[in-house]
């Protein structure tokens, strides 16, 4: 197994000394066309990208040795040895502050993979950074030159910021090889397309830095767009590379656009390095827009993943509905309650699963998600029958989905409630139910009758809200005393079964305690009603009840009626219904009394 060794820092700094020394020495010696500052500078850029992968503390190590580099520099191939104490300070300070600044405002690194980044990199390494430094490099040339400030000054800030655009990235990449090993990750397909693209830029730039009869600069342009979009930000340094290095040595010959404008040497250079300058703040910051959304389309389905696990993995069903009710997502929890797997769910509308009975309830807390957003809505409804034919309860707790305060839809959690809203009917209907005789309870019974107090008077004189009997069976405790409690019960089932028997479907029979019974006849006269209850007492007075070995046993009933009146008072009509029952009582039993 082989081990990669990692060069020391002391050895990266040594090699940045001497490449530094090199570059600054290239640019002194063929680019200083008359006697003042070089027309090309990239050494600042080779130190600035090493200062912005490192802590500050570690600096000191890269402005020693390119600190070296400089002193020999200027001292053999600039101003001479004495302008080596003034000089040196100024060329290291404009990649220093640029440094600095950048950490400052951006954190440790070159942040060049977004659009703020690169705004900022230009900022400050291409023009803050070399407008400060020439500030004083402009007058050291006038003291150790006699070169007019103002020409230099100018040629230093964009000699230098033009050299800190190009030279960074590219030389930021050479000290981060991980950038490098992203090419690894090309499937084989996508290696012969890039460097496709790329020959094309190479071929592209031969033709037009070859020639010398058309200014067609603009040319190289479009197979560096396409490769920069097809590979990404190593292809577009790539391109940019293939582009200065073919513009740089075709025009050094003579030969290509730049040569037919007019000018100095000095400024034909400094043209062109403005066109790859161009070429870099056109294809670096597309190459940036693509990674920033690479990577956000990544964490996008990365999140996406989760939540499609996390959603499955769930019992309730996760749904995503549209504003116009279709589904766009739906989690396999979906398929036990709608009977389709969630791919078929997909693409229906919403109200398809709804019982139409529910669908207006639905509609109402859909509205008011969509009214209401950061709010959950919580609805039940009843579901479209699936397999087995039953048409079971969901609860379903939605919320909007908002974008720049416009509502695009719902999301929400459904859960099976069948279960549960079984409980609760029958937990409901236990409630107001008699146990032992199946009857309405006391609770639902005054329930009813306050509902027929409130009911508005009719105009029709012929509608009537009903009556009321109140039924006690006689001297019930006796029975209780001889027979025992299992016979009483005996006789309360058998009363309110004959009851049951004797009235209409929308006549209600109670049980309100004890032995004793109420009747309500729905919209009876009270003719009527004297009648139906008069049968009704007979019909007990000829009950036979077993009560085991062979014995029966009988039982009387006195009964108290009382007219329901609309509007009039429940407690009202419930006490003449019950002084008419205690008069029927006093008289003997085993009567039927009709309150005053």
């Amino acid at each position: 197994m082989s081990i990669r060794r990692i060069p020391s820092e002391h050895t990266v700094a040594f090699l940045l000394g001497v490449v530094f020394f090199a570059v600054a020495t290239a640019s002194v010696s063929f680019a200083r066309f008359d006697g003042g500052v070089a027309y090309v500078w990239g050494a600042a850029g080779l130190l600035l990208a090493r200062l912005v992968t490192l802590p500050v503390n570690r600096w000191h190590l890269p402005l020693l040795w390119c600190g070296l580099g400089c002193v020999l520099e200027i001292a053999v191939f600039g101003l001479g040895w004495r302008a080596v104490p003034a000089l040196t300070p100024v060329l290291l300070l404009e990649p220093v502050l640029a440094a600095m600044l950048l950490r400052r405002v951006l954190g440790p690194g070159l942040h060049i993979a977004t659009v703020r980044g690169m705004l900022w990199f230009i900022g400050l390494a291409g023009i803050v950074g070399p407008l400060v430094s020439g500030v004083f490099a402009g007058a050291i040339v006038v003291f150790y030159a006699n070169a007019p400030y103002w020409t230099n000054l100018l040629h230093w800030v964009v000699a230098h910021g033009l050299g800190a655009v190009l030279v960074t990235p590219i030389a930021y990449v050479a000290f981060n090889p991980e950038w490098i090993g992203r090419i690894s990750h090309w499937k084989r397909s996508d290696l012969f397309a890039n460097t496709a693209l790329l020959l094309v830029v190479a071929a592209t730039s031969v033709f037009v830095f070859y020639q010398k009869t058309a200014p067609i600069l603009f040319l190289p342009l479009l197979p560096m767009v396409l490769a920069t979009v097809r590979g990404g930000r190593m292809a577009a340094i790539a391109s940019v590379i293939i582009v200065g290095a073919t513009g740089a040595v075709l025009t050094a010959q003579g030969r290509g656009p730049i040569n037919l404008m007019p000018g100095s040497t000095g400024e034909k250079t400094l043209l062109l390095q403005g066109f790859i300058a161009c070429t870099v703040l056109l294809v670096l910051p597309v190459a940036s827009l693509l990674t920033q959304r690479r990577i956000i389309a990544e964490r996008w389905r990365e999140s996406e993943a989760r939540y499609r696990t996390i959603a499955d993995s769930l019992g309730d069903a996760i749904i995503d509905v549209a504003a116009d009710g279709t589904i766009r997502y739906a989690s396999s929890a979906i398929a036990g309650m709608t009977g389709l797997p969630s791919d078929e769910v997909v693409g229906s509308s919403a109200q398809d699963f709804i019982f139409a009975d529910d669908a207006p309830t639905v509609a109402e807390a859909y509205r008011q998600a969509l009214e209401t957003p950061g709010r959950a809505v919580i609805v039940q409804y009843r579901g479209a029958p699936v397999d087995d034919g039953e048409r079971r309860w969901f609860e379903a707790s939605i919320r909007a989905v908002t974008a720049q305060g416009e509502a695009l839809g719902i999301v929400g959690s459904i859960r099976d409630i069948s279960d549960r809203k079984s409980l609760e009917l029958s937990l409901t209907r236990e409630a107001r139910l008699d146990p032992l005789t199946g009857l309405a309870n006391r609770r639902a019974f005054l329930e009813q009758l306050e509902q027929r107090c409130a009911a508005t008077p009719s105009a029709s004189p012929n509608a009537r809200a009903g009556s009321l009997a109140i039924l006690d069976l006689d001297h019930f405790k006796r029975i209780n005393d001889r027979y025992g409690h299992p016979a009483g019960d005996a006789v309360l089932q058998a009363v309110a079964t004959e009851a049951m028997r004797f009235c209409r479907s929308h006549d209600l029979v109670a049980r309100i305690g004890g032995e004793e019974f109420c009747v309500i006849f729905g919209g009876a006269t009270m003719a009527d009603a004297e009648t139906a209850a008069d049968r009704l007492r007979q019909a007990i007075r000829a009950l036979r009840i077993p009560i085991g070995d062979g014995q029966t046993i009988t039982v009387t009933a006195s009964i108290g009626l009382a007219e329901i009146v609309p509007g009039g008072a429940a407690p009202v009509i419930l006490k003449r219904a019950d002084t008419a029952l205690y008069e029927a009582k006093r008289l003997g039993r085993d009567q039927l009394r009709i309150a005053a």
